[in-house]
């Protein structure tokens, strides 16, 4: 029971190479071939009504054009009572500095379809008696679905096969997502700042070395996301999620593995920590990934999450296989 309540309104993965375009805008066709991605997410699988999120991809880029474009589907599940459908389509402008560096900026539209379903929430006999407060069911809130359409934008500088430093804002318009007041409360906006590293483990030939990626090279990445949430309709009654990430790992063909540690300030829930291990394998233009997250500042509700990933990648002509891009 609460005078109010609230919840960082974007899903979360933590295996970003198979979309990364979910993280920036920008990103979309980074692994320069057309590429079609699925993502499954269990949290805390403990609970009857656990959180699962469902994403499916596909992105490709267009090398005369100097462009790349996307579009993704996906469902969140939140504890069958918030069921939430983003279909989004991206584009991104690649400008060529000189050889090897460019810069990426990227926009995303998304089309929103939410809907509140109330026969997933049950209440006790804890509730009867004097003060008992005022709930409402499904058919006293006026709005059980909420749509509406969504931009972002980001922008990234490329070292090719090397460095990406990037950062981009989602919910530009921070739109209304109430379902009884569609006023009373907005997606605050969320801002993004990334940056990834790679180190190709095996010696480049030739005078200029060779442009593509061996199959055995280190990466490492950190990234920090802010989102404000409203609690009430008023501008200052705001909750503020900052979520930071350290990543490191490696990849040996045809094996790749990483870990990273997960850091949320939320300190009026509590911070939270959490350690996530990444094991996966590659085959031709197969990749397949599983994320198990391990939450080691809290125990409670199965305190950990399962995330699977498949990829398939199509490169293109002049590459047999493409190497895994990573963005773990």
């Amino acid at each position: 029971m609460a005078a109010s309540a609230a919840a960082q309104v974007d899903y979360t993965f933590n295996n970003n190479n198979v979309i990364p375009f979910s993280l920036n805008p920008a990103l979309v066709g980074n692994a320069n071939a057309m590429r079609f991605g699925l993502n499954y997410r269990m949290q805390w699988p403990a609970l009857d009504n656990h959180y699962t999120t469902t994403r499916i991809s596909y992105d490709q880029n267009f090398y005369k054009q100097m462009a790349s474009a996307g579009l993704s589907f996906t469902r969140d599940n939140e504890a069958n009572v918030f069921k939430k459908n983003e279909i989004a389509a991206v584009y991104s402008h690649n400008i060529r500095l000189e050889d090897e560096y460019f810069i990426r900026l990227g926009l995303q539209m998304a089309l929103n379809l939410n809907y509140f379903d109330a026969s997933g929430l049950t209440f006790d006999d804890s509730y009867a008696g004097e003060g008992k407060p005022e709930l409402k069911t499904n058919d006293e809130v006026t709005e059980a679905h909420c749509n509406y359409v969504d931009f972002s934008f980001g922008a990234a500088f490329v070292w090719e096969n090397k460095l990406t430093v990037g950062g981009s804002v989602y919910h530009i318009g921070q739109p209304n997502n109430g379902f009884d007041d569609k006023e009373a409360s907005k997606v605050g906006r969320r801002y993004v700042f990334h940056v990834n590293y790679m180190q190709d483990l095996e010696a480049r030939s030739g005078l200029w070395g060779r442009r593509d990626m061996s199959s055995t090279y280190l990466f490492g990445s950190a990234a920090f996301q802010q989102q404000a949430v409203e609690v009430a309709s008023s501008e200052d009654d705001k909750r503020i999620y900052r979520l930071a990430s350290l990543n490191i790992g490696c990849m040996t063909n045809p094996v790749i593995f990483g870990v990273a540690d997960k850091y949320d300030f939320t300190s009026s829930l509590g911070n939270l920590n959490v350690l996530s291990f990444m094991i996966g394998g590659n085959y031709k233009g197969l990749q397949g990934y599983y994320i198990f997250d391990l939450y080691t500042s809290k125990k409670d509700n199965g305190s950990w999450s399962h995330e699977f990933a498949v990829v398939y990648v199509i490169p293109p002509k002049h590459y047999r296989y493409a190497c895994p891009i990573v963005y773990w």
